[in-house]
């Protein structure tokens, strides 16, 4: 399950794409409401899947740019066909990558959010770096992270998310990145941070 959820590819990845999806109803939800993004603003997502929640987010404010990497071709050409990314134009960017090398130049995004995708990340450190260098100064990042603790994942490649204390240890990261760290109520069995620069 591990594995397909890392690389949902043909048929069977789009149906457990659509799975994923209706399961993280709730955190597009809350993901929408924290991040509030506005006019102007352009917001970056790690993982996208299915493109929901890009599409969210385009619908959300016409002004709104939406840029994005998922590390599976059937991922990005299942988001880029819906209806609102298909539609928005030079407002939805979405490609295929992952967070270690992000194809924008520095200080592009006034935003980062990764839903349920932090645990697939190899080497969180440089990721988070160089997440750190397409974001702005006064830009915030956004985690919604799966609650590892009741169930071992030992084959996460995250070795944070591996952890009995993920949420702690992702603080501690994005601390030492310079972050000041704030932690929302849980959304299902997902916990939820918001990062923004340390002033």
């Amino acid at each position: 399950m591990t594995s397909l959820a890392m690389s949902p590819s043909g048929t069977l990845g789009r149906a457990f794409g659509v799975l994923m999806e209706w399961m993280n109803a709730g955190a597009y939800r809350a993901a929408l409401q924290i991040l509030s993004a506005g006019a102007d603003e352009r917001v970056l997502e790690i993982g996208f899947g299915t493109g929901r929640f890009a599409e969210l987010l385009l619908d959300s404010n016409s002004g709104v740019g939406v840029a994005g990497v998922d590390p599976t071709g059937t991922m990005v050409r299942v988001a880029r066909s819906r209806f609102g990314v298909r539609t928005a134009g030079s407002r939805a960017d979405l490609w295929r990558g992952d967070a270690s090398a992000l194809p924008w130049p520095a200080a592009s995004f006034d935003a980062v959010v990764a839903i349920h995708s932090f645990q697939f990340w190899s080497d969180p450190e440089a990721s988070l770096r160089e997440i750190s260098r397409v974001l702005t100064m006064s830009g915030r990042i956004l985690f919604i992270l799966r609650d590892h603790v009741r169930r071992p994942a030992e084959s996460l490649p995250n070795p944070l998310s591996r952890s009995a204390t993920e949420v702690a240890e992702t603080t501690s990261l994005l601390e030492h990145g310079g972050f000041v760290v704030q932690q929302f109520p849980d959304v299902g069995r997902s916990h939820v941070l918001l990062a923004t620069r340390r002033v």
